[in-house]
């Protein structure tokens, strides 16, 4: 082989070294971190969105993925998924899977934070306090780990009765509230009792502490019979006949 043979068979084999990594496929690119987490976020809004109450708002963070992890890039659209168990509220983790002929998948965590204007105290209210609207106030909070429950319609609230203290700028529980007794156990009530329209009004004793619509046994005075009748208003029960 001559010298400038060799000479230009080394000019090839160099030229092709060079120009090797120019004439690789698609495929051995790297995929984008920031298009996998994108993917991922896009979808749980979509999801978290159909979900959402009127007023509320969420917001969207994902983590970073491993700066070490290399995913040959896809060819095809990324395809994000829900995986089993997966929440739509807090903590979470999203799938997202590359379906071309070399296929991949990965898991990203997530944390979804929801929002909505709820009801906390104003002040310090003890154990015992029948609840006023000065006592309240509409405030925007993360609801998203809020496992006890939060009350957004002031009616749920006014006039009942705290279970429990609850310290100032607290969220208010629905577990926290209880109606107000309108009938004590031995007090003198009226019984309605109602038949075709007519209604008759007795004099009875209640032998049950009653709220609002509980269902409690009252006993008619004149007749002494013991009757079952829902507690309408304080000191009132009605009986259907």
């Amino acid at each position: 082989m001559s010298k400038n043979f060799k000479q230009f068979f080394k000019s090839l084999a160099i030229a092709g070294i060079l120009i090797l990594p120019v004439s690789h496929s698609f495929s051995d690119e790297i995929q984008s971190h920031s298009i996998v987490r994108s993917t991922a976020k896009a979808f749980l809004l979509s999801q978290a969105n159909s979900n959402l109450n009127e007023g509320m708002e969420i917001e969207i963070t994902t983590s970073r993925l491993d700066p070490r992890l290399k995913l040959r890039q896809c060819q095809l659209p990324l395809e994000p998924f829900l995986p089993p168990g997966a929440s739509l509220s807090g903590n979470t983790t999203i799938g997202i899977r590359c379906n071309d002929n070399k296929p991949w998948s990965l898991y990203v965590s997530a944390k979804i934070t929801k929002y909505a204007d709820v009801y906390v105290s104003t002040r310090y209210l003890p154990r015992g306090t029948k609840l006023k609207k000065s006592d309240i106030t509409l405030k925007r909070n993360n609801i998203s780990n809020t496992s006890i429950g939060y009350i957004t319609d002031i009616n749920h609230i006014v006039g009942k009765i705290l279970r429990r203290p609850l310290p100032h700028n607290k969220i208010v529980p629905p577990n926290a509230l209880d109606a107000p007794m309108l009938v004590k156990r031995g007090q003198k009530v009226t019984i309605i009792a109602q038949h075709t329209g007519v209604q008759v009004h007795v004099k009875g004793k209640a032998l049950k502490n009653g709220s609002e619509g509980d269902l409690i046994r009252v006993q008619n005075l004149s007749s002494k019979r013991i009757i079952e009748g829902t507690v309408m208003s304080a000191g009132v029960v009605g009986v259907n006949l």
